[in-house]
């Protein structure tokens, strides 16, 4: 089970009233599982992938993300998990314009506390992987957008042998 919602919502305080952003939800994540989250604007899309994301806590219920009980993390136990465990692919790709593919898919490497060779090879791997070894040394804005979207895939892919996305 990569992530688990139980008897989960999300509400914010409004003035005098509340915003229900998510009603009460149970929801499974199963590895190997393709998952399509659809709905009209306003039904709590965004909201729920942000808890599956560990980038906010429920109101309510409870939340399991890799095994562990977010509603009882810290905030800089939460930062592990997602660093470790959960990657995003914006639709503005979010790569850093003044470094090059290498560097970027790089850098959450570095965050992890890996060092020189070991880096290179997952680099060296992720590139690989989405197709992008002769691309190596460009920066963001000499690439198209598909392009910058495999090295923001390879960026957080690599990240984990598990990993939410």
């Amino acid at each position: 089970m990569l992530a688990e919602l139980i008897k989960v919502s999300k509400e914010y305080q409004a003035g005098d009233g509340k915003i229900i952003a998510l009603q009460t939800t149970d929801f499974k994540l199963q590895e190997g599982q393709l998952t399509l989250i659809l709905g009209p604007s306003g039904s709590g899309k965004t909201t729920l992938l942000s808890l599956l994301g560990c980038v906010i806590y429920p109101t309510s219920g409870d939340l399991y993300v890799m095994g562990r009980h977010v509603n009882k993390l810290n905030a800089k136990e939460l930062a592990k998990l997602r660093l470790e465990n959960i990657g995003f692919v914006f639709q503005q790709f979010n790569l850093l314009a003044p470094l090059n593919t290498e560097e970027n898919i790089g850098m959450p490497l570095k965050m992890l506390g890996l060092h020189g060779r070991e880096i290179r090879k997952k680099v060296d791997e992720a590139m690989e992987l989405v197709d992008m070894t002769d691309r190596r040394k460009s920066l963001p804005k000499q690439m198209s957008g598909g392009q910058q979207q495999r090295v923001a895939i390879a960026k957080m892919g690599h990240q984990s042998q598990n990993y939410i996305m």
